[in-house]
């Protein structure tokens, strides 16, 4: 039998790696990431959520792996507990005025679905306003400052369609065309000053993934930087 819990109970609330744990420090006012959902980044705010919530053992909770327990149940009260503060994170997580119909709903699981519901499948507008990669171009930008721009967009992009997992059958040619197609519009956006190592990337037996070829090109840029210092 677990410390701190009666035998017919689940989970010990008191250990740390219990989901009804819940630390004294927890604070159910306060927005649980930043910055909070808009109606217009759930995409990025989904994720920032479920990171933020895995870290605090709460995941069960949305996807309804850890139910309301029975009325006789010991771990009743720490489900109650541990639903409520979730909740309040989750409203104190989105702007006023899309938050007050969180406050009625009774789970946690039913407001996460209601929250999917509303903003997750209208991806069309954000979708072709991300596509703006493939035009993104370095311009003065530093290579480093160049790669976070366009990186940061291929994610956003990446986060409105799910690809299945690698696993299935054809999915592993789905992964690698995209991964493809971001290479290119990374490569298409240099500067021509940086023509000699891209073409050195495009004849690479393999191709080398994003966050290679920008290595690659990381270094090709400090070796500029210190060929371009004075002799002393």
């Amino acid at each position: 039998m677990t410390h701190g819990a009666d035998s017919s109970s689940s989970f010990a609330p008191s250990l740390a790696h219990s989901p009804y744990f819940l630390h004294a420090s927890e604070n159910p006012s306060a927005p649980l990431i930043t910055p909070v959902l808009d109606g217009n980044n759930f995409p990025t705010w989904h994720h920032a959520m479920l990171m933020a919530l895995e870290a605090k053992n709460k995941l069960q909770l949305l996807d309804g792996s850890l139910p309301k327990p029975d009325s006789t149940s010991t771990d009743l009260p720490h489900w109650i507990r541990c639903n409520s503060m979730v909740r309040s994170w989750l409203v104190h997580s989105i702007v006023p005025g899309s938050a007050h119909n969180k406050l009625w709903f009774d789970s946690t699981r039913d407001a996460w679905v209601d929250l999917h519901s509303r903003f997750s499948p209208k991806n069309a507008p954000q979708t072709f306003e991300i596509r703006s990669i493939s035009t993104l171009k370095q311009g003065l930008d530093s290579i480093s400052t160049y790669y976070t721009k366009l990186k940061s967009l291929c994610d956003e992009l990446a986060s409105y369609h799910t690809l299945p997992p690698r696993s299935c059958g054809s999915a592993t040619k789905l992964h690698e065309f995209f991964y493809f197609d971001s290479l290119m519009d990374f490569l298409q956006g240099l500067n021509d000053s940086y023509s000699v190592v891209r073409s050195q990337i495009l004849l690479m037996d393999q191709l080398p993934t994003i966050a290679k070829a920008y290595s690659l090109l990381l270094q090709d840029e400090q070796q500029r930087s210190l060929h371009s210092l004075p002799a002393s």
